[in-house]
């Protein structure tokens, strides 16, 4: 057992770099367990950092789990929770953002001092999110790895006095899976005779979504041959870190700056029947690897060693933590995670598809799942507005799955309509009312009632046809 030190709470941490890993899910590291060697680097990390086994991000697509990373919030409160939606002429694609009302992690820094910069390939997250503010620099188009590292570094460079928070967003283990031939050859493939070679990003689109339609499958062959093409993508990602940590060490920053690793969300290889993310709230897409190697003087513990905390914690969480170790007081919600709950604690998870919305709520080894499909009357109500309205306004189905995920992790056996286990989905259907209560009654920071938000939210953003085209790119629409 370890307690933060409050002693440490002053200390000389010049730089705070947040490295998200897109699709990255926790059980194919290596430093988790994973059969295969995927993570040197990122387990180098966690040999002499802080390893959280069970971490969990709060959606299981990039926009809403992002926007929770860097506001300390969830979906129902920051209101980021859909993809793009075209309108009937199909002329002008809008999406939600991040409300107005919220503050950012970026915000945070930047107001004492902080010198930030975001360096992003993911279109989901271009400036129409409302994400950029309080960076001086966000480039939501950085580029592969490469590209990205290279801006990134460059700017580093430009001013390594000023203390600094850097958030890289790195594609490598998005689809369309591009590991070089070592890679695959190094897990027990060959790249040249694989199936998805050349698959592009538009044909696992259309393949995802054959697949959830019931119009296609994969054999057990081609399913291995992808995960072969998945894992070499991520050991191609991870020795590109290793150029991270050497400039850094050449840059006289390494033994001062912080560095947390982990993922938006996970990926999905028929685990429930379907492949990518974004369409369900199971294990494979929520449970994420959290890694955190700190400089000494800001570890926060009295403690010696490698760190691995089993208790179920959520990125939600992560603003109040960074914030924490480095000495910043804040208004952003949450936990420092440096510090052990003695309690069991509640974490969620929130989906929205259009008319569909999933929740999930788990505590002392059991998860619920409750999923809300709305059946709006005539199409007159609008979605821009919270689900909790929804499910006041509007008629809906409501369906349940209870898993124990200490003994079943993988979420096969649903105990939600087994008798002995009323009590425990009573339980956990009470934790979710309350919690959904409270954040639609109050403002995220002050925690002050509001009749207003977030109910309703700020309204949609149009996009810009160019992040279109990078989304039809990425074959997330036709």
């Amino acid at each position: 057992m370890y307690r933060v030190s409050h002693a440490t709470q002053q200390n000389m941490l010049r730089g705070v770099l947040l490295i998200v890993i897109d699709c990255l899910r926790a059980d194919h590291v290596s430093a988790y367990g994973y059969g295969r060697n995927t993570t040197p680097t990122i387990d180098s990390l966690a040999e002499k950092g802080i390893l959280w086994e069970q971490a969990h991000s709060v959606s299981s697509w990039t926009k809403p789990s992002v926007t929770s990373m860097l506001t300390g919030v969830y979906p129902s409160q920051h209101g980021a929770f859909e993809g793009i939606k075209r309108s009937k002429g199909r002329s002008i694609v809008t999406t939600d953002r991040l409300q107005s009302s919220q503050s950012t992690l970026a915000e945070e820094f930047s107001r004492n001092g902080w010198r930030c910069g975001a360096f992003i390939n993911n279109a989901q997250l271009g400036e129409f999110t409302r994400l950029n503010r309080g960076f001086s620099s966000y480039a939501p188009s950085a580029g592969k790895a490469d590209r990205l590292i290279g801006i990134f570094l460059e700017w580093l460079e430009a001013d390594t006095h000023t203390p600094f928070f850097a958030y890289l967003h790195f594609l490598e283990a998005h689809w369309p899976y591009k590991p070089r031939r070592r890679h695959v050859k190094m897990f027990g493939g060959n790249r040249d005779t694989n199936y998805f070679r050349d698959f592009s990003a538009r044909d696992y689109g259309k393949l995802r979504r054959a697949i959830s339609q019931g119009a296609a499958s994969l054999s057990q062959e081609q399913l291995q041959q992808m995960i072969q093409m998945y894992d070499g993508a991520v050991r191609r990602l991870d020795g590109k870190l290793k150029i991270i940590l050497a400039m850094l060490n050449e840059l006289g920053l390494r033994d001062q700056t912080a560095i947390i690793v982990t993922a938006d969300h996970g990926e999905e290889f028929l685990d429930h029947g379907r492949i990518g993310h974004g369409q369900s709230l199971y294990n494979e897409l929520t449970h994420v690897p959290l890694i955190m190697s700190l400089p000494d003087d800001a570890h926060g513990f009295e403690s010696v060693g490698p760190i691995r905390d089993r208790n179920t914690v959520s990125l939600v969480n992560l603003p109040c933590t960074i914030l924490g170790m480095a000495g910043i007081e804040s208004a952003i919600p949450g936990r420092d995670l440096r510090a052990p709950s003695e309690t069991q604690e509640l974490t969620l998870g929130e989906l929205r598809v259009g008319w569909r919305y999933q929740q999930t709520a788990t505590r002392s080894g059991w998860k619920l799942h409750r999923g809300y499909r709305f059946k709006p009357p005539n199409g007159k109500l609008s979605r821009d507005i919270s689900p909790r309205r929804l499910v006041e306004e509007c008629p809906y189905d409501v369906s349940y799955e209870l898993y124990n995920v200490h003994g079943d992790p993988s979420e096969r056996d649903n105990q939600a309509d087994d008798p002995q286990r009323q009590s425990v989905l009573r339980e956990l259907e009470g934790d979710l009312d309350r919690w959904w209560g409270e954040v639609s009654r109050a403002t995220p920071l002050s925690r002050e009632v509001t009749p207003s938000a977030p109910d309703q939210f700020d309204g949609d953003v149009e996009i810009d046809s160019t992040v279109v085209q990078r989304l039809h790119d990425l074959g997330y629409i036709d």
